[in-house]
Order: structure tokens, then sequence, then C-alpha cells
């Protein structure tokens, strides 16, 4: 997906039209920036939860069109690349992997007194970007009505500073701006300087523009809400597991920190032994004891462990699952 999103965004950069500011003034694209935050977005959000990635694709994809009309950014036939974007999204959406059969007799786990729904995080990114982005754009959109109204007055290049130019205004007043590019304006040219007695000192050219801050805010938008997503498909995930039997097995556990090691003993013919890594906040640390495990020890699937008949709900599905060999060969850890 990074890869996929690194090549639109060199395709923008290598096919889009480079047209000075003095030739078309480069005013503020607020649609045109949340469109390509998107981008990067979806690429951040397809690592937490892959619908929701999918859904900000749909976003990106609808709102490209939109933005290449309303501010004319003549994108052509660029305004098509989010459509790729979103076909690999939505494929890695549906994408499932296989889970071995499991023949442990199944029973039904016992309910836990609580279900962990880790709403807090998402929640908070998700208002903290808001209203970020809300901040820009109001402020965007007041600094746009005050030019508006300002005064253009004339002025003539005196020098270049490295991203500043120097002008010199017909009424004697010199300032230095910022600008994209000061070779675009050659010393002895012509330009307009936007006025007020506020304190704007501006380029008729180069109004003000902090549509950039959309990048970081909208991509920060895009994990709180893959975040709340993950946490609501958890918390049904959770809910469908312990309201149906699950194989169960006798296992021996061990915690540590956030986690809790299972150590499986299959049948001795095999001659191999299993660990599965799932997370748990609720169990203190304690060194290996009897347990028993509920659910199928593979990646990506739930399960659950009774300890001293007391079940400890997950926070997450398994995330690693080790097959070692029997004997003294056995990680000093195990």
């Amino acid at each position: 997906m990074v890869a996929v999103v690194a090549a639109v965004f060199v395709l923008i950069v290598a096919a889009t039209p480079d047209e000075p500011c003095t030739t078309e003034t480069c005013g503020p694209e607020p649609l045109t920036s949340i469109g390509v935050s998107l981008l990067l977005a979806t690429a951040v959000m397809s690592h937490l939860h892959r619908w929701s990635a999918a859904g900000a694709a749909v976003i990106c994809a609808t709102l490209w069109p939109i933005a290449d009309r309303a501010e004319n950014v003549r994108m052509g036939w660029l305004v098509a690349l989010p459509l790729a974007l979103l076909a690999i999204t939505v494929a890695l959406a549906r994408l499932r992997f296989p889970v071995p059969a499991d023949t442990a007799p199944r029973r039904q786990p016992p309910t836990p007194s609580f279900l962990p729904f880790p709403w807090v995080r998402g929640t908070a990114l998700l208002v903290a970007a808001l209203a970020g982005i809300g901040w820009t754009w109001n402020r965007q959109a007041d600094v746009t009505a005050q030019e508006a109204v300002a005064d253009a007055v004339p002025a003539v290049v005196r020098e270049h500073r490295e991203s500043v130019i120097g002008v010199d205004l017909t009424n004697g007043d010199s300032y230095y701006m910022e600008v994209l590019e000061p070779l675009d304006y050659p010393v002895g040219s012509r330009v307009e300087v936007l006025i007020d007695d506020a304190g704007l000192r501006q380029l008729s050219s180069e109004p003000y523009d902090i549509t950039i801050l959309f990048v970081p805010f909208v991509t920060l938008a895009g994990v709180g809400a893959a975040l709340l997503a993950r946490a609501v498909t958890r918390r049904r995930a959770l809910l469908r597991f312990f309201s149906s039997p699950q194989p169960a097995r006798p296992v021996h556990a061990r915690t540590a920190r956030d986690s809790v090691a299972v150590l499986i003993p299959d049948p001795p013919r095999t001659r191999h032994l299993t660990i599965a890594l799932t997370a748990d906040d609720t169990v203190p640390r304690r060194g290996a004891q009897a347990a028993t495990l509920y659910g199928t020890p593979h990646p990506g699937q739930w399960c659950a462990v009774a300890i001293d008949h007391h079940i400890r709900a997950p926070t997450s599905p398994v995330k690693e699952v080790q097959v070692l060999p029997r004997g003294p060969s056995l990680p000093f850890s195990v």
C-alpha cells in the first residue's frame, strides 16, 4: 500500500503542469490538499483497519474530480489514480487467510465480567484532528476574506534572498516576502502587494495558504477513525467468540507485560510444542501455570485463557505462533 501511494505521488509531481505563480495565481486549494492527504491517510489506515481504509479511498476517489473542477487544478487523467488505490484497498480488505482445522473438543468459554473496548485513544485522535482541520479551514477562510478587501499596491522587485524577494512599493516602503520560486520574479519586474491596516502584506500572485496543514490533520483523523472502527470490530468479534462453543485444550500460560504466552503440548509423536502469544492487559505478571486455552491458536484468531477458573478476556487476536522442538533445545525464555 505504501508503494502504491508513493507511486501516485511521483505521478502527480511528474505529470501535473507546473505553472509559475506570475502566470496563474497560486491560490489556496483546500479540496485538493484534502484529497492528496487522503492518500497518506489510506496507507496508514490500511495497517489498522482495512475496511475503514477502503472508506477513505472511496472519499479520495470522489473528491479528486470535484477538486479538479472546482479549483481548476488541471489534473487531467490523474484524477483516476485514486480508483486504482480503491481497487487495491478493497482487495486487501477482502483478503482472507486459511485457518487450519482444529480437532480439539469444543466447550462454551466462560463469559468474562468485562470485555475490553479501547475507544478512548481513537476518539481523542479523531476529535483533535477534526479540531485542527476546522481551525485550518476557518483561518484560511478569514485571511482569504481579508485579502479580498485589501488594497493592491504596485511594487518593484529589488532583490532575491533564498526563498524571499525584496520589493519596493510606490509609496517608498520596502518589504521582504516569502515566495515559492524567487526566480519567477526577476529583479526589476513589477508585482502587486496586498496591504491593509491590520498588517496584511502579501503578494497578490501568492495569497496566504496554510492548506498544507491538512496533510497531518487528515492523516491523524484517519488514524483515529481506523482505531475506532477496529475497536468496534474487535468487540463484535469477542461477543461472537464468547457466545459460541470454542476449541478447548489444557495448556501452560506465562504472562509478561501486556501479553500471555501459551505453551501448547502437542501429542508426543509430533515432537514439538506450540507457543501462542496473545495480548491481555488484565493479567498480572506471573510464572508458568496450568490453564485452559479457548480458541484456535493461529495468527489473527481470537483466543482466551482461563487461569484458576477465571477467564481472561483478550484485547487483540493472536499475534504470533511459534513451533519449537521438544527437549533441552528449547530457548531459555520458554
